[in-house]
């Protein structure tokens, strides 16, 4: 392929989704797949600082009903005003971890498992204090990565399942978030604030990170694939925000998408298979359909929705199928985001 050949998307026929009917006013965000394709994750965000956390149980591509994940001090059904419960990651085991915080309160890492009743505290106060957020899982599932405001702007720590013992990776002046394990669990990938500016670092132990090379403006939201990280940039100006790829010495970078939604929390999504990133467009117009491009860039599919204001995408395969779950308007009836399930086997490139 010439660098000057222009590769035009291919259209697929619309595909139906099933919504997750939710009886709670508020906008649905950041789905997650459980690893056996039996749960989805999702945020309700209900503004006024309040979102909480609902699982909802598919079969073969049908939602049930969705169960609202209490953390200790709720009491009610419905979460109090500055109650945030958000971040799902799914152990393989079955059960979900997630952040969480009662109004006023420490932001703390909470696990649950589909049918039971309130969350219990992943990690005490006395292995490691402070805030802790974006909870991220190895590939063995041994080891958690997370950051905490106890020593600082928020640095990333490391739980290690098996010993129960959480350990510092380093130190830094700087605000961490989005720590994401490589694909053979050796390497964290994570985003690093500093003056309103947002990069991507690499930490591979010892007590020092080395700058990833993803190019100019911000880059946000690793997601490993092999050697590659898939991430989101805005190196062509504020608002603009385009899907990239990059080896971890950031050579062969090359931008995938343009004008793509940025979601609430999410990193890029990638296909079962590794192969492809998956995502929505900001542009209201093009933005009624999930767009599909291979991480080499030689092809792109669209996959009309039906629906409006797509974003968020996640993708799991099970029995043969492959289900993408998202948020989106409906193109009428309400003003709010609500969660859909869709089956795209056949549609991927």
């Amino acid at each position: 392929m010439s660098l000057g050949t222009i590769l035009l998307p291919v259209v697929l026929g619309l595909a139906q989704a099933a919504q997750v009917s939710l009886g709670a006013e508020g906008h649905a965000y950041n789905p997650h797949w459980s690893a056996n394709g039996d749960y989805i994750a999702f945020e309700l965000n209900r503004y006024g600082d309040a979102v909480d956390l609902y699982v909802v149980r598919v079969s073969k591509g049908v939602p049930q009903v969705p169960s609202k994940v209490a953390i200790p001090g709720v009491s009610s059904n419905f979460s109090g005003r500055g109650t945030v419960v958000a971040a799902p990651v799914w152990h393989p085991e079955g059960t979900v971890i997630f952040e969480g915080s009662n109004a006023g309160g420490t932001q703390r890492l909470y696990y649950w498992a589909p049918g039971g009743q309130t969350a219990a505290e992943l990690l005490s106060s006395s292995q490691i204090s402070g805030d802790l957020t974006f909870p991220s899982l190895s590939p063995d599932a041994k080891t958690l990565a997370f950051v905490s405001d106890s020593a600082g702007s928020g640095d990333i720590f490391l739980w290690d399942q098996n010993s129960n013992k959480v350990s510092s990776t380093f130190t830094s002046a700087f605000a961490e978030a989005f720590p994401r394990f490589s694909s053979d669990g050796k390497i964290v990938a994570f985003s690093r604030k500093n003056r309103g500016t947002e990069d991507l670092f690499l930490w591979q132990g010892g007590a020092s990170v080395v700058p990833f090379k993803g190019g100019n403006g911000d880059q946000s939201r690793p997601v490993w694939s092999g050697d590659q990280i898939v991430y989101f940039s805005n190196e062509r100006g504020e608002g603009h925000w385009d899907v990239a790829i990059a080896a971890r010495d950031g050579s062969d970078r090359r931008i995938l998408a343009k004008e793509v939604r940025l979601p609430m929390r999410a990193s890029p999504a990638l296909t079962p298979d590794g192969r492809a990133v998956v995502y929505a467009m900001s542009d209201p117009e093009q933005a009624n359909r999930l767009m599909v491009t291979l991480l080499d860039g030689s092809k792109t599919v669209e996959i009309p929705t039906g629906l409006v204001a797509c974003g968020e995408p996640d993708l799991v395969q099970l029995d043969g199928r492959i289900y993408a779950a998202f948020t989106a308007l409906p193109d009428k009836d309400t003003d709010f985001r609500q969660l859909h399930i869709v089956d795209v086997t056949g549609k991927l490139p």
